[in-house]
């Protein structure tokens, strides 16, 4: 054997990212606005996850090899307005019948990120912001039995292991090219952050999509999306999902 083939052997060989997590959560309201000297929000104020979604997408497989989908049992206190329900179809009686407890769900999450090598969210800041709102809010039951689930979003972990992020909503900004007036006045149009539906439309010829702001049918647009924006791929099976 060859002095070279002993090197060749001894290197390992490249790590593709393959594993794609894309997900989305829908909630019961929006984020409190904050200003940058204002005093910190208490978490009360903050919403609340009543579903949570994500998918894992194998790309040297070409096909999703997980789904999971669950409504959250929120306490009766959380209010689910008809404004919510009109726009989710979420009910607090979905929510008593067919939730789970949030801690399971954040577990179930916490597995799919250490599994996967690339996040793939639309609005990814406040989608991760809610999951970590919900780390919080359930610290106490979580720390006694499932503490690592607070390595979810850990930034040095990402960076050590080369966790990629791509959010299509950013990413889509200038693929989209919606002018809109500044609030500012005397500015010139500004780009807007595209809606999920107005992306999807852009990438796929007017195409429309039933069904959204249910986070499961966000996530496969989403990641039909994500795959023909990152890869230049059109995964016409993801379609048959949705659809």
């Amino acid at each position: 054997m060859s002095h070279f083939t002993d090197l060749s052997m001894s290197i390992p060989p490249p790590v593709y990212k393959n594993r794609f997590l894309i997900f989305d959560v829908e909630t019961n309201g929006l984020l409190p606005k904050t200003t940058k000297n204002s005093t910190p929000t208490p978490i009360t104020d903050y919403p609340h996850i009543l579903q949570l979604s994500y998918a894992i997408y194998d790309y040297s497989q070409k096909k999703i090899i997980k789904k999971y989908n669950a409504y959250i049992d929120v306490d009766d206190t959380v209010e689910i307005s008809d404004k919510i329900t009109d726009l989710t179809g979420i009910t607090r009686d979905i929510c008593k019948e067919k939730g789970k407890p949030i801690a399971e769900v954040l577990e179930k999450f916490y597995e799919a990120y250490m599994f996967c090598q690339v996040l793939v969210a639309h609005n990814m800041t406040f989608d991760e912001k809610m999951i970590s709102i919900e780390l919080e809010r359930n610290r106490p039951s979580l720390m006694k039995k499932s503490p690592y689930c607070f390595m979810t979003f850990n930034p040095t972990y990402e960076q050590v292991h080369g966790i990629e992020r791509y959010c299509t909503m950013r990413k889509g900004t200038d693929l989209c090219n919606i002018l809109v007036e500044s609030k500012l006045p005397g500015r010139p149009l500004t780009k807007k952050w595209p809606r999920l539906n107005e992306l999807y439309a852009k990438l796929f010829d007017g195409e429309t999509v039933n069904g959204l702001h249910d986070s499961m049918v966000d996530v496969l647009v989403c990641l039909r999306c994500y795959l023909k924006m990152r890869h230049g791929f059109q995964d016409n099976v993801v379609l048959k999902q949705i659809q």
